[in-house]
């Protein structure tokens, strides 16, 4: 009941107030008003995003995007309104645009930034129009770039050729490429250096009196540069994909007590280490980035000269430059060559300098600074290792890791695709950041080139099989990562045992790793012996096809070197690429000129018995930090040092033995011939039975390689003379005859003798 009487009271005062007017429509009025005040008075979340976003966001119309504001359109949309950040006022530009998040506010990082960090905001309406400042004194903030008075006055220009909102305390930043071009487009540097110039807002004057904001500043307003200062600079949220991002956020963990103004008794000194194309730059940028920090990168080059006076001398340079552009994070690029004289030889003088100029570094500074030094080697000596606080190393990523790296390349180029990126990144074993990015660019340039007209991108998985074949073609010595030879089964005759025990051996801890994991039991070993063309190879490539894992062929030989210590560096890179690899296969040929018995080889330096050593110290740690398995083949076991042949290490010896029984060496020479054209079907047990009964697997290839080329031979004599059609004639023409098995069979000699026969029988039992 006194509700009903509240609203006819209420329209019997709307009766006397408007007579001429219904009187339920002052009651509408003011429930849309109320409606008004309450969206008004709603609290929006604020989120930080480039000005390049939010420009393209609002489509490309607001002058001064650095003092506004896009909101939800559930906001009444005025010109200037106000910004009530924690009980003050502030004046923007406020626009509304439909968007999903509701109760959002879209700004850009600067305006963020001088909001002095607040979360939340709400919106009111701004009484008077804006007034035209007198004169401004703004104070350039340090950098890691020397910005000439030219560069400055050109930026400054352009950017007050539209008015902008200025504040007091606030920072400006202003894009050299946008406001600068006559410089940008004259520097050699610019892509090192950072291309934003900040700007400190120290004093706004209107009437002769010092204001503290909300004033527009235009080419008229006097702009008067005060003395240089040190300052943070606006934080940005930079996205990285979870591989790195890890790494990120521990050095954030490891920087963030640094950056409080006590004081530490510990230096912030951090070393990066990991292979070129890891990605170390780029996370010493987005550190920069996300702590609001300058970036100052030189390298070691830059600090080097040709006499100890000028080394000193350009360190100490750039340590000043460094702490000038305080807060800033100083990164030494390519650390692995510091403190090298031209002989290439370490100076104990450059490394004692530089330790005892560290800590100079960081005396009496009112900001932080953090020195990271990034190396793509392990290998420093141990005095400047002991200068850093925490050593970080940036793994090979997993095919997990790899994968989500693609997509994430993908996305950020805008880049779609309808294939599962799994299988490209089982197939990039050992590829590290950069290569990933380098085999999107390949499959894209391809893209492009056939797909010209194609507004937007859907790459297929032709384009990344290519890109990847062009990739480890050219890049497979660098990557650690060899083409996987396409070896199959069907490619191997006979040896239907030695296939069922490598299959137990490695296929089984692949397929169910849950479970071997407890133990902590792995055999990792299989060392093939036997005489020479049998298939020993061909084993290995075929096992490294068929489980889909990443394979590394060395030849005993190769790894070996005559300068002191390098063939022990040789081997420990052999396995270190392997497990980056990781799941990988290293397949050792000739294990017997590698691994000798020590003691015996009679070398006066002991080289093979270091390289036996280093070999068998890298074996027992082979399965620490990823699944790498490893086969042997020789045709001398006897050799081999017996500390290699224990469990453990080559847990399996297996015999490759010639096809003795006559269905193996049917399988053998249907596995050679099954691309052939035969005359008929029995042309292979005819063949096998006219072959001496020692024959080989390399025997058998030859006497198909020498009855294929009898047969193009006699097929070339009938084109030339006219009996078949040379412009239609294909392969499978050719037809392999009889006649031509006993043609090749009478010129092939046995490679293995009875009496080796007996000699690797005798071996068989011994190490049966």
């Amino acid at each position: 009941m006194s509700k009903q009487k509240d609203l006819r009271f209420l329209v019997y005062l709307a009766k006397i107030a408007y007579p001429r007017h219904n009187s339920y429509c002052f009651i509408i009025y003011m429930i849309v008003n109320y409606c008004d005040i309450l969206k008004q008075q709603q609290i929006f979340t604020l989120r930080g995003v480039s000005s390049e976003f939010l420009n393209n966001f609002v489509g490309g119309t607001v002058l001064d995007i650095d003092n506004t504001i896009v909101a939800n359109d559930n906001v009444e949309q005025t010109c200037i309104k106000y910004v009530v950040v924690k009980d003050t006022t502030r004046k923007v530009n406020l626009i509304t645009k439909k968007f999903d998040t509701k109760f959002v506010a879209l700004l850009s990082y600067n305006l963020l930034y001088n909001l002095k960090g607040a979360i939340t905001c709400s919106f009111k309406n701004c009484q008077g129009n804006l007034q035209f400042a007198d004169e401004v004194e703004l104070s350039l903030v340090n950098s890691a770039c020397e910005w000439s008075h030219f560069a400055v006055d050109c930026c400054l220009k352009n950017f007050f050729d539209v008015p902008k909102l200025l504040h007091h305390g606030d920072l400006i930043s202003i894009s050299l490429k946008e406001y600068g071009k006559e410089v940008f487009y004259q520097t050699n540097k610019i892509a090192n250096i950072d291309q934003t110039l900040h700007f400190k807002c120290n004093k706004i004057f209107y009437s002769g009196a010092n204001v503290d904001g909300g004033y527009l500043c235009s080419k008229k307003t006097t702009v008067k540069q005060a003395t240089n200062i040190q300052s943070f600079v606006p934080n940005l949220e930079n996205s990285l994909p979870s591989a790195l991002d890890t790494y990120l956020a521990d050095l954030r963990r490891a920087v963030f007590p640094f950056m409080k103004q006590k004081k530490n008794k510990f230096l912030p000194v951090f070393l990066l280490e990991g292979r070129r194309g890891s990605g170390k730059s780029l996370l010493v940028k987005c550190l920069a980035s996300t702590q609001g920090m300058h970036l100052y990168t030189i390298s070691n080059f830059d600090v080097t000269a040709t006499t100890y006076a000028q080394n000193e001398t350009k360190l100490r340079n750039s340590f000043f430059a460094a702490k000038m552009a305080a807060p800033s994070i100083l990164q030494i690029k390519n650390f692995e060559n510091f403190g090298k004289n031209n002989e290439g030889q370490y100076d104990e003088r450059l490394i004692s300098y530089f330790t005892t100029e560290v800590k100079t570094l960081f005396e009496s500074n009112s900001f932080p600074l953090i020195l990271i030094c990034c190396s793509s080697d392990k290998n420093i000596p141990i005095e400047l290792k002991r200068t850093f606080l925490k050593t970080f190393e940036i793994k090979a990523p997993n095919d997990q890791e790899r994968e989500k790296i693609l997509n994430w390349i993908l996305k950020s180029q805008d880049v779609t695709t309808d294939i599962d990126m799994s299988e490209i990144a089982n197939k990039t074993h050992g590829f590290l950041f950069e290569d990933l990015q380098t085999l999107v660019h390949y499959a894209m340039t391809d893209f492009t080139n056939e797909k010209k007209s194609a507004e937007r991108c859907v790459v297929s998985q032709d384009y990344f099989f290519r890109a990847l074949d062009l990739m480890q073609s050219n890049y497979s010595e660098s990557l650690g990562a060899p083409r996987v030879p396409q070896v199959k089964w069907s490619d191997v005759g006979g040896l239907t045992e030695v296939k069922e025990e490598i299959i137990k051996t490695i296929k089984l801890p692949l397929k169910h790793s849950e479970l071997l994991k407890t133990t902590g039991l792995k055999r990792s070993g299989i060392l093939l012996y036997g005489p020479p063309g049998t298939g020993k190879t061909l084993i290995a490539k075929a096992v490294a096809t068929e489980c889909g894992l990443c394979f590394l062929s060395v030849k005993g030989p190769e790894l070996l070197n005559m300068y002191v210590g390098q063939s022990e560096q040789n081997v420990r890179e052999v396995f270190e690429k392997a497990r980056d690899a990781s799941p990988c296969i290293i397949f050792f040929d000739e294990l017997d000129s590698l691994a000798p018995n020590r003691g015996a080889s009679g070398d006066s330096g002991g080289v093979m018995d270091r390289v036996v050593s280093q070999l068998l110290a890298e074996m027992d740690g082979l399965n620490q930090t990823g699944t790498v398995f490893i086969i042997g083949a020789t045709n001398r076991p006897d050799l081999i040092d017996p500390a290699l042949l224990r469990p453990g290490r080559f847990d399996k010896l297996l015999y490759v033995g010639p096809c003795i029984d006559r269905d193996s060496k049917i399988a053998v020479l249907t596995a050679l011939t099954r691309k052939f054209t035969l005359e008929n079907d029995s042309l292979i047990a005819e063949a096998v039975d006219l072959c001496p009964e020692n024959f080989s697997g390399a025997d058998f290839y030859g006497v198909c390689s020498s009855a294929w080329m009898a047969a193009v031979r006699r097929f070339v004599k009938t084109l030339e003379e006219g009996k078949n059609d040379r412009n239609s004639a294909t392969a499978s023409d050719v037809i392999v005859t009889l006649d031509d098995f006993k043609l090749a069979i009478k010129t092939i000699k046995p490679s293995i003798r009875q009496e080796d026969l007996e000699y690797y029988n005798k071996l068989k039992s011994d190490f049966k």
